[in-house]
């Protein structure tokens, strides 16, 4: 039994040796942060990698493809990499019959680190995007906050406790 503990002891005391030494070929990857989240610049309301990044005002996946949103909704994106001749905000969303009957319309409007970006009102149901540039100043940083708002939703129902407001399939940041 002491033979066993003393070949093992050995042989852990050789592998330890081997990789602290300099003529090792083999060299160690930096260690990944696992507590700081890798962000996307364009995420989609379906990939469950990237539901961190829808903050506040989004409900649970619904068709493996899109989620509803509340009045009120943010994300967090990563700045494009790229952004040469600027980068804009594209909002993907649907709007469905039922709020277009309610209200006649809708307007969207986002704020990027508290910057206001232009409104877009909505009068038909179907699906749009929402375009926007974005401020080149806005985008400093690892990660940025972007706040959207609807002036309407849906309130809560006896069958649905949840606000209704848009359908959202992808949020993003892309280079112009």
């Amino acid at each position: 039994m002491r033979r066993l503990i003393a070949a093992r002891a050995g042989c852990v005391l050789i592998s330890v040796l081997a990789l602290a030494s300099p003529a090792c070929k083999h060299r160690r990857r930096p260690v990944q942060r696992t507590d700081e989240p890798m962000f996307s610049s364009m995420i989609s309301a379906a990939d469950p990698r990237e539901a961190v990044q829808f903050r506040k005002g989004f409900y649970d996946v619904e068709a493996n493809s899109w989620r509803w949103t509340g009045k009120h909704f943010q994300v967090a994106l990563s700045p494009p990499r790229q952004t040469g001749k600027g980068v804009q905000l594209v909002l993907r969303f649907a709007l469905a019959d039922v709020i277009i009957k309610t209200f006649k319309s809708i307007q969207v409007s986002a704020a990027i680190n508290g910057v206001q970006l232009a409104p877009q009102s909505y009068n038909q149901s179907g699906d749009f995007a929402y375009v926007r540039d974005v401020p080149s100043g806005q985008l400093s940083g690892d990660s940025v906050l972007i706040d959207f708002d609807l002036d309407k939703a849906l309130p809560p129902t006896d069958s649905d406790h949840r606000e209704l407001g848009i359908i959202v399939s992808q949020v993003g940041l892309i280079a112009k």
